[in-house]
């Protein structure tokens, strides 16, 4: 079964008296919004906090909200920021990659990195681009998740985001290790081909091809870890995933013969634990084996997402089943590999054939991380979330002139009331846009709930 939907812990710090000095960042406890791949901790600027705008508008629903409804609909603070954060999205695109080609999945430790969100000061300078000046903005926003989202909206610096994100990952424990099998290959990969092109000679046939031999034989052992120690758990990824794909596949087939309408988006395969009034054309038995499989893909593969949500789309499992094909192929060519280096010595070995596999082996691992950033940047509704968060802060009416500017720009004005009518609006939080066909009303989800369309079947 899947894990139990996001929430925000809220822990509170210590008090103080007035005249002694305020808490520090260390004496305050820290606010941990945990996600499904990563968790976040921010510093309240004092010890005892409410929960921000933010906080209060994209956390936990009403009480009332079915668990099958309120983990189908992952809307978190996490989620949010995923999409509108470079340095949320770094982070979550490198931990997505390593936990698919170098991390397995264990219940021994954790694959989430825990990342301390940085916010801006209340008192900020911000350049007046007219006069080239210098000039302090103050912010209203006492919550630090409020003033990280304010200064999102507001100054992109994608750059130095995405750059604060890779630090912050290169800190994880997984990040380390990452960085010291990474710094390996290259610097091993780059020695060998330094050696090749003789850009360092050492003037001797015999000491060269020893080296070359020695560079060869790391960068095998390096690929071996991942490519072959891993290889149960590729195989057993690749079954699930052809699996959903078949489901797919054999959902459009049925849905073609029955007349009905095709999904809106083929790869959200409806689920009758989300969708109890949806018209489903595979059989009980099949429905509980694609739940089953998504759940556990999407256990080992944290990058797939198996249903849609307000701030992201399903993940194409077209493109989820390219990848894993391309993990796979970084193992088929690490085997075929270890046969050539460790059957023939140096001199029996045709050149080739390291010239040729070492290049496959890692080509094929760097395509499936390219991947599963580019499937990932898909699936995410920057838009909508954008739209979200401008108009959650705009309702306050708070904030710098920089934001209120920028909501105007965008067309986004205070006294927006889509956080006031978010229960009421849960029944179409999936997609939210309706077309009609005849007498039936369809979304995205394609669900149909009259009972004499659904009988028809």
């Amino acid at each position: 079964m899947s894990k139990s939907r996001t929430r925000a812990l809220i822990s509170r710090g210590s008090f103080y008296t007035p005249g002694s000095p305020g808490p520090t960042r260390r004496s305050i406890s820290p606010i941990t919004i945990q996600g499904s791949q990563l968790d976040i901790q921010t510093y309240p600027t004092s010890g005892d906090r409410e929960p921000g705008v933010v906080d209060s508008a994209l956390s936990l629903r009403s009480s009332d909200i079915d668990e099958g409804e309120d983990e189908h609909h992952h809307d978190d603070i996490v989620e949010h920021l995923d999409v509108i954060d470079p340095e949320i999205a770094t982070v979550s695109n490198l931990i997505n990659a390593a936990n698919a080609i170098l991390v397995p999945p264990s219940e021994f430790y954790s694959r989430k990195p825990v990342i301390v969100l940085s916010s801006p000061d209340h008192r900020r300078k911000t350049t007046d681009t007219e006069k080239g000046k210098g000039k302090e903005s103050v912010t209203d926003f006492d919550d630090p998740l409020d003033r990280h989202v304010e200064d999102l909206l507001t100054r992109r610096a994608k750059f130095r985001r995405i750059m604060r994100g890779v630090w912050s990952f290169l800190k994880t424990p997984i990040g380390i290790l990452v960085g010291i099998y990474g710094f390996l290959v290259v610097f091993w990969g780059a020695g060998l081909v330094v050696l090749l092109a003789k850009w360092i000679n050492l003037h001797n046939d015999n000491t060269q091809g020893f080296w070359i031999e020695v560079a060869s034989q790391i960068i095998d052992g390096l690929f071996s870890v991942t490519g072959i120690g891993l290889i149960p758990f590729r195989v057993l990824d690749t079954y699930r995933v052809y699996k959903i794909w078949n489901y797919k596949r054999k959902t459009r087939i049925l849905r073609e013969k029955a007349g009905l309408p095709q999904l809106y988006d083929p790869d959200d395969l409806p689920d009758p634990i989300y969708d109890p009034n949806y018209v489903h054309v595979l059989t009980e038995k099949q429905q509980q084996d694609l739940h089953y499989q998504q759940e556990r893909f999407r256990e080992s593969q944290t990058w797939y997402r198996p249903h849609g949500t307000e701030t992201h789309r399903a993940f194409p499992i077209n493109t989820a089943l390219l990848i894993c094909l391309f993990i796979d192929g970084n193992s088929i060519f690490q085997i075929i590999l270890c046969g050539t280096m460790w059957g023939m010595n140096r001199f029996q070995r045709p050149a080739w054939s390291t010239g040729i596999l070492i290049p496959a082996s890692f080509l094929c691992g760097i395509v499936s991380a390219i991947y599963i950033w580019k499937g990932g940047q898909r699936t995410k509704r920057t838009e909508e979330v954008e739209q979200t968060l401008r108009e959650v802060l705009a309702m306050e009416g708070l904030g710098t002139p920089a934001l209120l500017e920028s909501n105007q720009a965008s067309g986004t004005l205070p006294g927006s009331t889509i956080v006031t009518q978010r229960n009421a609006n849960d029944e179409s939080v999936h997609e939210g846009r309706k077309r009609a066909e005849g007498n039936i009303t369809i979304d995205e989800q394609m669900n149909i709930p009259t009972i004499p369309e659904a009988s028809e079947l």
